[in-house]
């Protein structure tokens, strides 16, 4: 499963079809993953986009991740979803969505990783690392992912890493030496004037990077 190269992407008010624009030359350009992240959506408009990005991610190959909301993910049948801490809980998400699909978890302490690793969690979302506009939680930084990520190897957790929160172009070396398998961008692309240029810059020092 890679993850390395993962879009947090909101619709916002973006046309259906520029946003779909958007993630397609992102995809173009190097990323992997897509996170559908609607938070203002009712569950039927969220239902008829997440079809859209479905059919989308299923043309160029690319894994579909829904935010927060299991019911969507399930009725897309998208590859999985990314849960919050406040969101329904880890062991129940896995007893719904079967052992096939792909589970990640907001994180930003050793407990949730525990517990993320108890319940079957595919993959940790560590953060925030930097202010951002779609992490508003409290930063753990640089300092505070480095103990998570250490706390996984210790353990011996198989679990993935994702690092997240206000990560850009210009602070991806910031992460060199780290025990991360991927990094997660937002508005770095989805408010890039030349998409497709954008990723491909970050592909290239993503390469640098990354625990493999």
């Amino acid at each position: 499963m890679n993850l390395s190269f993962y879009l947090v992407a909101s619709k916002d008010k973006l046309s259906e079809e520029k946003f779909l624009n958007i993630l397609k030359e992102a995809v173009k350009g190097g990323v992997c993953v897509i996170q559908l992240r609607e938070k203002n959506l009712c569950a039927r408009d969220f239902y008829k986009l997440a079809m859209r990005v479905k059919a989308l991610c299923d043309e160029l190959k690319t894994t579909l991740i829904i935010n927060d909301r299991v019911d969507i993910a399930l009725a897309v049948n998208a590859c999985g979803v990314h849960l919050g801490q406040d969101d329904l809980p880890l062991k129940e998400a896995r007893k719904l969505l079967g052992n096939e699909k792909i589970i990640g978890i907001s994180t930003k302490t050793k407990e949730q990783i525990d517990e993320a690793c108890k319940f079957g969690a595919t993959y940790v979302g560590c953060g925030a690392i930097y202010k951002s506009l779609t992490k508003d939680s409290s930063v753990i930084g640089l300092k505070g992912l480095n103990e998570l990520t250490s706390h996984i190897k210790e353990k011996k957790y198989s679990l993935k890493t994702v690092a997240i929160g206000g990560i850009k172009d210009e602070n991806i070396l910031s992460f060199k030496g780290m025990f991360v398998n991927s990094l997660a961008f937002s508005s770095a692309i989805m408010q890039s004037e030349n998409v497709y240029q954008t990723c491909l810059d970050i592909k290239n020092k993503l390469e640098a990077v990354l625990s493999r």
